[in-house]
């Protein structure tokens, strides 16, 4: 087989939706004189990335597959990128989408779901798990503050072991057909692979320390900021600034501001740098940064510094593209250079508690009928109405809350959490007890 030939034909076809009748490619190489091969799914494991010879199936497949779950313009350039290296990984897909305000289906269908409900649909979680991949960050967007041009709704990181399962899964055609969900409720999408850059875990993660410290009121949030930076950065005509690449002058811009935000207790999610575009316009990015604001009170008191002010022209000489976006996660497991609690999947006991799921339905029952996944990307089942050490290690029984929040959590009166996520809890505002 013409490796580089098929591979890039076959995934622009998933990419775009399916090829139609006009598209041409040599099937001699395929082993068929009509151009079609029975092929039959290839199983979908967490150690396809141990295995390069499945390559080859995954090639069939894509080539012999009729719709995708992504389109919108594959980018040849990095599909290239990552058949290089088809094994190595983790990668980290980051994805932002605008939703049709009504779900529109190519088959003509008719609908009353919007096009965030027909989204919903598509939520691939079960094929997301069998490859061993994971959703590791997922929010919609409260305020884009800065870039018009699209106004996105949501913004997530899926944390894939490698290309070679990643295409695994999009090639499989029980994905391909929950995919049609996808495309009809998505208007816009930009899906970039990146690479997640070693940062060092928060010393106050609560930000109780803060200068202006997260309330029930102001809480804490989110500040995602996707980037291109300028090749060369375009100063003021009237600058006395050297020449300087954009990213130089961005680095110049952080360092006027990164001790004044450590100083007012904010600190970075996740820092990640873009390999390239896998769909989306004809725009490149260069890195992506999320930023763990204490409150709007702290967000303000770093935008009204003078010093920051200051250093502001180096931001706007450095960006040619950027969106930032104000957000509430409602999953942040992104890993830390160090651990962090989030960096592996909730354990599963021998009740089940800790088994992934989309609804309640999904849940294993004797007690674990409750599955939290407040935003329906994919959560855990557990045992809503737990007490003191009626949770199977290592979860704990988290109960009193903080009348004051009660009404936002997604549990009623208690549940098992494993004990690695139960500060998120016992701290202000929430103020569970948990044991």
């Amino acid at each position: 087989m013409n490796y580089a030939k098929h591979i890039l034909f076959a995934v622009t076809c998933v990419a775009l939706a399916g090829c139609g009748d006009d598209a041409s490619v040599d099937s001699t190489d395929a082993g068929t004189t009509d151009g079609t091969v029975e092929v039959p799914p290839i199983e979908l494991t967490p150690d396809l990335c141990d295995d390069t010879s499945q390559m080859e199936d995954v090639l069939e497949a894509l080539q012999n597959g009729e719709s995708g779950g992504m389109f919108g313009g594959a980018n040849i350039e990095q599909i290239q990128r990552m058949l290089a290296a088809p094994t190595e990984g983790p990668f980290y897909m980051v994805n932002l989408i605008k939703y049709r305000e009504w779900a529109v289906y190519a088959d003509g269908r008719e609908t009353d779901l919007t096009g965030r409900e027909a989204n919903a649909l598509y939520a691939p979680i079960e094929y997301l798990q069998a490859i061993g991949a994971r959703v590791v960050f997922n929010t919609e967007v409260h305020n884009q503050i800065d870039g018009d041009d699209i106004v996105w709704d949501d913004f997530s990181v899926v944390e894939y072991p490698c290309p070679l399962a990643f295409f695994a899964m999009i090639s499989h055609p029980d994905f391909q057909e929950r995919a049609v969900h996808k495309e009809a409720g998505v208007e816009k999408t930009i899906a970039m692979v990146t690479s997640l850059l070693p940062i060092p875990a928060p010393t106050d993660p609560d930000q109780s320390e803060a200068a202006f410290p997260p309330t029930v009121d102001d809480p804490a949030f989110d500040l995602i900021h996707v980037m291109d930076f300028y090749e060369i950065a375009q100063y003021a005509p009237d600058a006395t600034e050297p020449e300087r690449t954009g990213e130089e002058a961005w680095q110049m811009y952080q360092e006027a501001g990164q001790g004044i935000s450590s100083e007012l207790g904010h600190y970075p999610t996740a820092v990640l740098e873009v390999q390239g575009v896998f769909v989306g316009d004809e725009r490149t990015f260069d890195s992506i940064m999320i930023v763990h604001m204490s409150s709007m009170a702290g967000f303000q008191a770093l935008l009204d510094n003078p010093d920051r002010q200051a250093a502001s022209y180096h931001r706007l000489a450095a960006l040619e593209h950027n969106y930032s976006m104000i957000t509430f996660p409602t999953i942040s497991q992104i890993p830390y250079a160090d651990g962090d609690p989030g960096d592996t999947p909730p354990p599963v006991t021998a009740d089940g508690t800790g088994t992934l799921c989309m609804t309640d339905g999904d849940c294993p029952g004797n007690g674990v009928e409750k599955c939290l996944n407040p935003d329906g990307t994919g959560g855990f089942c557990t045992r809503e109405g737990c007490g003191a050490g009626q949770c199977q290690s290592p979860y704990l029984c988290c109960h009193d809350c903080s009348e004051v929040v009660v009404p936002m959590l997604p549990f009623e009166g208690s549940a098992c959490f494993p004990e690695a996520m139960t500060s998120q809890l016992t701290g202000d505002p929430v103020s569970c007890t948990c044991d």
